[in-house]
């Protein structure tokens, strides 16, 4: 078993890289795998990766977060950020392995969230506070394309800090732990520490498979060599937005999110909907939203407001890591957006050696 710790998912992402290349225990269909790991994260509210030649979208990782909090396994939102989504789809219109239905309301009925933060609030030391993604009636079939990869998660208080495990059947490194599920977990994990006072804790994640698929082979050799020694979590100046969903209204402020993010990609003038997202509760969702508002924006050649409403987002690690993605997307006559980018990436030492 290889057991991989570091801070947070910089650290960690590097060290399983580099095992995954130098030294994994099979090669199997081309793929290379370790088998098991278990990865280890010190400080998990550090969940933002931005790194050379990683070319990961922080938006596409918001979006699909906020999709599982709010208890969701359609497509119809999903595929606005995630236009691979129904690559993995039965049926082209859900996930049938979604987490966001199996955690909120288990095949129609159970809110494991609700009941694991009970027995918590009930029994700070119980060991009960678990919640199952794996359903054997039903996932087990080899006939399906989507089955869930992360199947339990357990929530625990020790010493007056929230720590999680999740337990994951196979997990792609690149599209799977470093691409989505350290980062919503996390979430969920600070949320929830939020609501029982107290502090977060450790992450562990276990996987039986921790995979490097051939689509990233080429571009794995590149994170390694261009390895940077300090990622932005070194840099103190920059804000932390916390996750402060809160527990009494927590399905509400859902309902209202979802309800502004259908008029994203619509012809609804820029301010009217800065206007709606102003009216959102929690500032951790204003905060999602205004980003994943830009992202649409920028994708459908929406210049002039992108520029208004990017300019209108706090700084913190979200947008930075936003504004590092969006320098990739931009086109190289929008002079005046690649300044803005520029600038704000510059100011917090984002430079060249981040390609």
């Amino acid at each position: 078993m290889k057991i991989i710790s570091g801070s947070n998912i910089t650290d960690v992402f590097y060290k399983s890289l580099e095992v995954l290349q130098n030294n994994y225990d099979y090669y199997t269909n081309d793929i290379l795998e370790l088998a098991p790991a278990i990865i280890h994260v010190e400080k998990p509210k550090e969940r933002c990766l931005l790194i050379p030649y990683r070319n990961n979208n922080i938006v596409q990782t918001i979006a699909e977060t906020l999709w599982v909090l709010g208890g969701r396994n359609d497509l119809a939102y999903l595929k606005k950020y995630l236009p691979r989504a129904d690559w993995f789809s039965d049926d082209g219109k859900t996930w049938r392995g979604g987490y966001g239905t199996r955690l909120r309301s288990w095949f129609g009925g159970v809110d494991q969230l609700k009941q694991v933060v009970e027995v918590l609030r009930s029994d700070e030391g119980s060991n009960r506070g678990v919640m199952i993604l794996f359903d054997p009636e039903k996932d087990i079939s080899l006939l399906f394309k989507d089955v869930p990869c992360n199947n339990w998660i357990q929530l625990s208080i020790r010493e007056n800090k929230l720590n999680m495990n999740v337990t994951v059947r196979a997990n792609d490194l690149i599209w799977g732990f470093s691409g989505i599920n350290f980062f919503e977990w996390s979430v969920l994990q600070e949320m929830v520490a939020n609501w029982l006072e107290v502090e977060v804790g450790q992450y562990y994640h276990f996987t039986g498979f921790l995979q490097l698929y051939p689509r990233h082979f080429e571009r794995a050799k590149l994170m390694l060599k261009h390895r940077i020694k300090n990622d932005i979590y070194t840099n103190s100046e920059i804000e932390q937005t916390g996750v402060d969903l809160s527990e009494d209204n927590f399905d509400t402020q859902f309902l209202c999110f979802f309800e502004i993010e259908q008029k994203f990609d619509s012809e609804t003038n820029y301010l009217i909907i800065l206007e709606e997202i102003g009216c959102l509760e929690s500032q951790f969702l204003k905060h999602c939203a205004k980003i994943m508002y830009s992202y649409v924006l920028l994708q459908k050649g929406r210049y002039d407001d992108f520029f208004y409403v990017f300019s209108t987002i706090k700084e913190d690690y979200y947008k930075i890591s936003a504004a590092y993605n969006y320098k990739r997307l931009i086109p190289k006559d929008k002079k005046e957006i690649i300044d803005m980018l520029d600038k704000l990436l510059l100011k917090y030492e984002i430079n060249e050696k981040y390609v």
